[in-house]
């Protein structure tokens, strides 16, 4: 089993402009623009999910799809996101 860490990540300009072009390219509705600076974070920081209970916005197929179509025009990696119960062994 995986061991997890957790670790404090700072808002940076980079992290801010990719969360601008979530918004812009609707990845990420305008309404939860607080959630796209948590998802920029953890693909500029290399995580390999992001976990959250926010399902109709961002722990849903479409969305995802749209996040990641942004990441790959930006050669940036692929980001998981799911809810808690996806990720805990039960």
């Amino acid at each position: 089993m995986a061991r997890l860490q957790a670790r404090n990540l700072s808002i940076t300009s980079e992290a801010e402009g990719l969360a601008q072009r979530y918004l812009q390219h609707q990845a990420i509705p305008a309404r939860f623009r607080d959630d796209a600076p948590h998802v920029a974070l953890a693909v500029l920081n290399g995580l390999d999910v992001v976990v959250t209970w926010n399902m109709k916005h961002l722990a849903n197929v479409r969305r995802i799809e749209k996040i990641n179509r942004t990441n790959r025009a930006m050669a940036l990696s692929p980001i998981r996101i799911h809810t808690p119960e996806e990720v805990i062994d039960l």
